[in-house]
């Protein structure tokens, strides 16, 4: 049976009333600009609104993704902490009360905390379908999650993982069950990252008060550690000095508890007029027709979303070889992959790019063809329907 064909016929799972919707919610930390937030919201608005009720629930905030959800007709419960710094003893017992009011078909949890404690109150509500997405993360985690995870793996109905890196992980670390485990790359909607619809590359600069500037390089993603950035600025350094006739700038778009030591970093350095941080964006499509390559120089990673965005807007991309980047970035197709915190490496991907307009042109066209053949969002909904409908009369109430 396929859910969306079937679906629109009128038919229902096993054991479900005929014309009731199925209802899910979504647990996820919070509603900030990141990767697997734009996951919960796009999984929740691209479901079917006839057969499907969906809410999303977000433990610690909201965020500027809430109104995108509220707009389209989405619910958005937010469980405030009653503590500063996000802890709530509570938060296990609020989720079942509301599992236990709204009666979900389905919950489907994102990372830790919500996979544990939306798992356990999952349980306690007898829920009949458990799904949980594995976003990517440093492993070894601290060992109370992940004897966690692994006890809650036994009740999951099943666990997605965004690339196979991901999925060895839970297996090699948390000792899960491969059996348990699917791997379903991410997808976006490409359409809006076209760059040849997005005339406005001008009008875009000016608006960002930049003129004058050779090659434009992007970065968009958290400012945390993970994600590398000093190492991308310690090779912006070089580019600046072994350019002199060329004016480079590197645009960062996004927030994060590196924020203060990245602008500080970049004082040091002297890239002042190289390096702009633009703070966290909402118009990522019309910057990333702004970009003439884009940089992810993370140490670690699952299989990120802005790789999708920046394949769609057909960028050539610079990231490293971890996760599940080599799936969007095929080395020497459509970018270059190169060794984790790898400064000199880094540099000279870049500065073969910038030194050759037609590969950047050739690499464009190629990251476009790989999106369209692998990351459309209609495909990630397929295996995700298809995991939902084996869910559901599978488990039949824990």
């Amino acid at each position: 049976m396929n859910i969306s064909s079937d679906m629109t016929t009128g038919n229902t799972f096993p054991g479900m009333a005929a014309g009731r919707k199925i209802k899910m919610i979504q647990v996820t930390h919070d509603l900030n600009i990141g990767g697997l937030q734009r996951l919960v919201v796009d999984i929740s608005k691209n479901l079917d609104k006839s057969r499907y009720q969906v809410t999303v629930c977000a433990l610690r905030e909201g965020g500027v993704l809430e109104q995108e959800l509220r707009e389209s007709g989405i619910e958005v419960i937010k469980l405030v902490p009653p503590f500063a710094d996000g802890t709530d003893y509570l938060t296990f017992w609020k989720l079942y009360r509301i599992f236990r009011k709204e009666r979900p078909d389905i919950i489907h949890t994102h990372n830790s905390q919500p996979f544990i404690e939306g798992g356990m109150a999952a349980l306690l509500a007898r829920v009949p379908a458990f799904v949980h997405t594995e976003h990517g993360r440093q492993f070894p985690d601290k060992r109370r999650y992940m004897f966690a995870e692994r006890f809650m793996s036994h009740f999951a109905s099943c666990i997605v993982a965004v690339s196979d890196s991901a999925g060895n992980d839970l297996v090699t670390y948390e000792k899960i069950a491969a059996k348990k485990i699917r791997t379903v790359m991410n997808g976006i909607d490409g359409g809006r990252f076209r760059r040849r619809v997005f005339s406005g590359r001008e009008e875009k600069l000016g608006e960002l008060g930049i003129s004058g500037y050779d090659f434009i390089l992007g970065f968009a993603g958290r400012l945390a550690p993970e994600k590398g950035l000093i190492h991308l600025l310690k090779a912006m350094r070089r580019l600046a000095d072994d350019s002199p006739d060329k004016k480079i700038l590197l645009l960062i778009a996004g927030e994060g508890s590196m924020k203060d030591e990245l602008t500080g970093e970049a004082g040091r350095l002297g890239l002042e007029d190289n390096v702009r941080f633009l703070g966290p964006r909402l118009d990522m499509d019309e910057l990333m027709g702004t970009f003439d390559v884009f940089v992810l120089p993370s140490l670690r990673e699952g299989l990120p979303l802005v790789l999708l965005e920046a394949a769609a807007a057909g960028l050539p991309i610079v990231a490293t070889r971890v996760g599940g980047n080599g799936f969007a970035v095929k080395d020497g197709l459509n970018g270059y992959l190169v060794g984790a915190g790898d400064d000199a490496a880094l540099y000279n991907a870049i500065r073969a790019l910038l030194g050759d307009r037609e590969k950047i042109r050739k690499f464009g066209e190629s990251s476009r063809e790989i999106f369209d053949n692998n990351f459309s969002i209609g495909k990630m909904m397929d295996q995700y329907l298809k995991i939902y409908e084996e869910s559901l009369p599978a488990k039949g109430g824990f």
